[in-house]
């Protein structure tokens, strides 16, 4: 049970994330738009080098979730845990004014990382 809670997440996470690398990489500006920054030359570019950045960690995570025993897949839930809820965090202090995508996104990253935690917990009752 276990091993098909955090394997549906990590597909799911890796889905999310290759769409926003593709949003990234194909409309950077319409990106840094939705998130309330002013858009320039230098902003663009990074944000294409993070899309580029979250498609490699989309395809690891869905290697990941395909190839992972039961003890791989406890340490990459662990490892999201962290991960989305400092992504969540350094959102919250996103520099600009607040907006709904914003928040979305934070709330986002809080869900996937308690339903990451959430995975991990199970694991104790089924056995």
């Amino acid at each position: 049970m276990l091993e098909y809670r955090v394997t549906l997440l990590l597909r799911s996470t890796a889905l999310l994330l290759g769409v926003s690398a593709l949003a990234f990489l194909i409309r950077p500006g319409s990106s840094i738009s939705v998130l309330g920054l002013t858009s320039s030359r230098e902003l663009e570019w990074g944000f294409r080098l993070t899309g580029i950045a979250n498609l490699a960690l989309a395809a690891l995570l869905s290697l990941g979730a395909a190839f992972l025993g039961e003890r791989g897949l406890r340490q990459c839930a662990a490892i999201m845990i962290l991960t989305t809820a400092a992504m969540a965090f350094l959102l919250l202090f996103l520099p600009g004014g607040w907006n709904l995508w914003q928040i979305m996104l934070v709330l986002l990253q809080v869900a996937l990382a308690a339903a990451f935690f959430f995975a991990l917990k199970g694991r104790r009752r089924n056995r």
